[in-house]
């Protein structure tokens, strides 16, 4: 966000305050209070004038009304004198405070002009008797309370019968005639008149009616119209013609300057959010998302206060995992349309899920879909299209618009925008999930790419249980890297091969030494198929330390029937003779220390027609790391069901095969167990599990697919 040049927007972050001066003055009224108050100066007032100030709750009227005040102040023929109609209850006070605080502030010295100041004294002098003869009890403002009844009304008799002879008539025309020869105004201004209640309110207007006939003075009434004319509406009588009888000018507070409100909101945003550690910003959406979404949400100055009010806690815990212009976006949703909000938890699947027409008939919303639109939209006053449009383009579909694949998730996830399940599932609860990784660590890594020991660097201090979820999220960095960058990106990624976890851990998981290898095949997809190709993968090769490493890396290199590898045919011949002659020379402790070893033994073996044992294979510590390797899980659910069953099976065929048939295989079992029984070799779950599955299948057990 802009610091938006020298707008001043300190004001916007006092709460509810209103301005007090044309410093504050950011929605450019200045110069309508300017011709207020000439207005106020100007307009006849031989009976009094009454003006209405109107506007709706939190529109500014006050701080219009203070604009007002500050341009009358710098004149000399106006005295302003503000009546807070809080103070009092009932008619009697009201009438009785109200000469009061008008007498009160006439006598005050420093605030008189000094062109009222001769005249102004007497009337208050005038006004303070008048105000004694009205009413013989004493209150005192804003309390509602009576000092002491017998006292008072003892006083105000004696003053009525004794000290004050004239009439209350009498005392009413001398005032007028003070009044009539002032040398310039006297403007009342009367605030919050729409926060009493009704019965308050008549009073008011009641007391406008009696007193407004009195020459120069001018009252300046602030309210909103709708709830004064419903209070003042009584039987026959419309409230709004009721005012017509009373009000002389009527003024309506202009409707928020929208397009002129940007840079004060940007302003205002630069200021609660600096210092505060946040998601990623996009310009470019943010000026989509200001005008299109948060700017129509905004009805009133007050709306815009509100919502600076709360935006810095919703930054601060939403930080850098949540991509900054979302969660502006959805705190103008909290804040205006509260109820809108709270629908999002359980539309996540609506809002996020990238499912096609495809495998659907036709494109209309589902029920659950159609209600989840209707109730949004009713919520949300209308705003859920663009609220859809702007931060959940996957649940277009829903609003007629168009339809996103599965691939646009990882791109949403990168860029942390709501629009990615993910990303929402965070801004909502406000933590991670197990397994999820903090941003900063994917960061970290992908300012890395191009740079092999900057990024194995970076991956070795992801803590291991996250390392999965980080290199998952690498993908949509990676497919954005040089040709330059593959080769020390794709030898970084291999080198963290041995921290992975091995195979799937749910029905729809993939084996979890993809998690490595989707990155690196999305870098060697850069490399041009030919020689580009052939050496940078040789080179890997080369440089992958481990023999499991290179037949997954091989795995991903070389061409199969159903699919074309990036290698010629005859580097990727010469590869899996390089990786079968390692095997066989590899000794039995080093093929025993090695992860997936059935599966390294099938790749370097696969092209060999009938190849003899490896030797090695038959040394009772590889024996077991063969038949571990030969389990993985199968996972199954019941349909209607959300219970996942897992069970482990053994690629038999396969491992019969490593050892040049069943017969043979039989044989190194027989002796890995005598290995267990001398405590050669160490009886871990794993291969106690992998040997009891081994009794079932060379018993004749199969699964039944």
């Amino acid at each position: 966000m802009d610091d938006s040049g020298s707008i001043n927007v300190s004001s916007l972050l006092n709460g509810d305050d209103p301005i007090e001066d044309v410093d504050e003055d950011l929605l450019r009224r200045t110069e309508l209070a300017e011709a207020i108050a000439a207005e106020l100066r100007r307009t006849p007032a031989r009976h009094g004038a009454v003006v209405a100030l109107c506007g709706k709750w939190g529109s500014g009227k006050t701080s219009l009304l203070n604009l007002t005040g500050g341009a009358l102040e710098a004149v000399d023929d106006v005295q302003v004198v503000k009546f807070n109609p809080w103070f009092f209850s009932g008619t009697d006070q009201l009438m009785r405070f109200f000469f009061d605080e008008l007498a009160a502030q006439l006598r005050e010295e420093r605030g008189l002009k000094d062109k009222l100041k001769s005249v102004g004294r007497t009337v208050a002098e005038r006004l303070g008797r008048y105000s004694s003869a009205l009413s013989p009890l004493k209150f005192i403002p804003g309390a509602s309370a009576v000092l002491d009844g017998t006292t008072a009304v003892a006083e105000g008799a004696s003053k009525l019968l004794g000290e004050e002879e004239t009439s209350v008539h009498q005392q009413r025309m001398e005032i007028t005639g003070l009044l009539a020869d002032l040398p310039g105004r006297i403007v009342v201004f009367v605030d919050d008149i729409d926060r009493l209640e009704r019965q308050e309110i008549r009073d008011l207007f009641r007391l406008v009616r009696l007193t407004g006939s009195f020459p120069n003075i001018v009252y300046v009434l602030c309210f909103d119209r709708a709830v004064v004319e419903t209070a003042l509406t009584d039987g026959a009588v419309e409230g709004s013609a009721y005012l017509e009888k009373i009000v002389k000018i009527a003024v309506d507070v202009p409707p928020l300057p929208t397009q002129a409100l940007t840079p004060v909101i940007d302003g205002g945003l630069a200021q609660v959010l600096e210092g505060i550690e946040t998601g990623p910003f996009d310009r470019e959406r943010w000026y989509d998302v200001l005008v299109q979404l948060i700017l129509p949400m905004f009805a009133t100055i007050r709306d815009v206060k509100r919502y600076l009010a709360s935006v810095s806690l919703a930054a601060r815990s939403a930080g850098s995992e949540v991509a900054l212009v979302d969660v502006l976006a959805l705190e103008a949703l909290r804040v205006r349309y509260p109820a809108a909000h709270d629908l999002l938890p359980d539309a996540v699947d609506l809002l996020t899920g990238t499912t096609s027409i495809h495998g659907r008939r036709g494109n209309e919303p589902l029920p659950r879909e159609q209600t989840f639109v209707d109730e949004f939209t009713r919520l949300s006053n209308g705003h859920a299209s663009t609220v859809i449009r702007l931060l959940f383009p996957a649940a277009e579909r829903l609003v007629g618009g168009a339809n996103y694949g599965p691939d646009w998730g990882p791109v949403w996830e990168r860029e942390r925008r709501v629009a990615s399940a993910k990303v929402l599932d965070y801004y909502l609860h406000r933590q991670l999930p197990p397994g999820r990784a903090p941003s900063w660590c994917v960061d970290r890594a992908a300012d890395a790419i191009g740079d092999q020991v900057a990024l194995t660097d970076a991956l070795e201090q992801v803590p291991t249980p996250l390392l999965d979820d980080v290199l998952k999220r690498l993908i949509s960095h990676v497919q954005e890297a040089t040709a330059d960058q593959v080769l020390p990106t794709a030898a970084a990624l291999l080198s963290q091969l041995p921290r992975v976890r091995l195979g799937s851990t749910g029905m729809r998981s993939p084996v979890g030494e993809w998690a490595v290898l989707g990155p690196v095949k999305a870098l060697l997809g850069k490399l041009v198929v030919g020689d580009g190709a052939d050496q940078a993968v040789r080179s890997l090769f080369d440089g992958v330390p481990n023999l499991y490493g290179k037949s997954l890396l091989l795995g991903i290199a070389v061409g199969r029937p159903d699919r074309r590898g990036i290698l010629s045919e005859d580097v990727g011949r010469a590869l899996k003779e390089a990786l079968h002659a390692q095997l066989l020379a590899a000794a039995p402790e080093d093929l025993a220390g090695e992860r997936m070893l059935l599966w390294t033994v099938v790749a370097a073996t696969g092209d060999a027609g009938d190849p003899e044992p490896l030797e090695a294979l038959f040394d009772a510590q590889v024996v077991a790391r063969v038949l571990e390797s030969a389990m993985s899980p199968v996972h199954s659910q019941t349909f209607g069901s959300v219970t996942v069953r897992t069970e482990m099976r053994l690629a038999w065929d396969p491992l019969a095969a490593a050892f040049g048939g069943e017969a043979a295989l039989a044989g190194a079992v027989a002796a890995l167990r005598r290995s267990l029984d001398e405590g050669t070799v160490e009886l871990s779950v794993t291969l106690a599990d992998a040997l009891a599955l081994y009794e079932r299948y060379a018993a004749g057990w199969r699964p039944d697919f």
